[in-house]
C-alpha cells in the first residue's frame, strides 16, 4: 500500500473528528457527551437513580458506562481466551488463595462467577470424619465412588439415615451402616485385641 492511502483515510478521519465536534452528534446520530453532563457525573456519581433523573435523556447503560470512561467506576474485565484457558485449568482442584493469585486485579465473587457463567465446577470436598471408623470408611468409599448420601440412603434403603445423622457421631446406627457396607459390597466384620 502506498503512502497516498494512508494520508487520504488519515484526511478522511480528520475531517469525521471536525464534524462530530461542529455538530455535536456522532456518525450514528448520538450526542456527544458535554462537559457539564461529565460534571454531573462527577458529582452524583454512585447515585445511578439521581443520574438518570438529571440526563433523562441518556440511557442507564450509557451513564454507567460514562462513568467507567471516566475513572469514576470500575471497568469490567474482559475475559480473552488465555485467561479463560487459565481459569478452567485452576478453578476444580486449585485453592481460592492460588486462583486470586493467578488473577490479582479480580475479586473471588467476580471470578466463581465467570466459571459458573461457562459451566465449571469445583471439585467436591470429601465428607467429614466423624470418629467413627466403619462409618468413616463408608462416607469414604461414597466418595471414591461419587455416590452422594441420598444415593446411599436410596441404594440401601435406610430412609434418610445418611442425610440427617450419618454425620454426628453420637450413638450410630449400626444396622443402617452394615446395610450399607452390603450395598457398596463390603462386609463388616469385628477384630478383638490380643490376650
Amino acid at each position: 500500500m502506498s503512502l497516498a492511502y494512508f494520508a487520504r483515510n488519515a484526511a478522511a478521519a480528520e475531517r469525521v473528528r471536525a464534524k462530530i465536534l461542529r455538530t455535536g452528534f456522532t456518525l450514528f446520530g448520538q450526542r456527544v457527551w458535554s462537559a457539564e453532563e461529565d460534571l454531573v457525573c462527577r458529582l452524583f456519581h454512585p447515585d445511578y437513580f439521581a443520574l438518570r433523573q438529571i440526563l433523562y435523556n441518556r440511557t442507564a447503560q450509557a451513564i454507567q458506562r460514562r462513568c467507567q470512561v471516566l475513572g469514576l467506576a470500575r471497568r469490567r474485565r474482559q475475559w480473552g481466551p488465555l485467561d479463560k484457558q487459565k481459569l478452567r485449568k485452576l478453578y476444580p482442584s486449585a485453592s481460592r488463595e492460588e486462583i486470586c493469585a493467578a488473577f490479582p486485579d479480580v475479586e473471588w465473587e467476580n471470578i466463581r462467577d465467570v466459571a459458573r457463567y461457562y459451566g465449571w465446577k469445583r471439585d467436591k470436598k470429601p465428607y467429614k470424619v466423624t470418629g467413627i471408623v466403619s462409618l468413616d470408611q463408608v462416607r469414604i468409599r461414597c466418595y471414591e465412588i461419587k455416590w452422594t448420601m441420598r444415593d446411599l440412603d436410596e441404594e440401601s434403603g435406610t430412609k434418610r439415615y445418611f442425610q440427617k445423622r450419618g454425620c454426628k457421631s453420637k450413638s450410630p446406627n449400626f444396622r443402617a451402616i452394615n446395610k450399607a457396607v452390603r450395598t457398596l459390597g463390603g462386609h463388616m466384620e469385628v477384630r478383638w485385641g490380643g490376650e
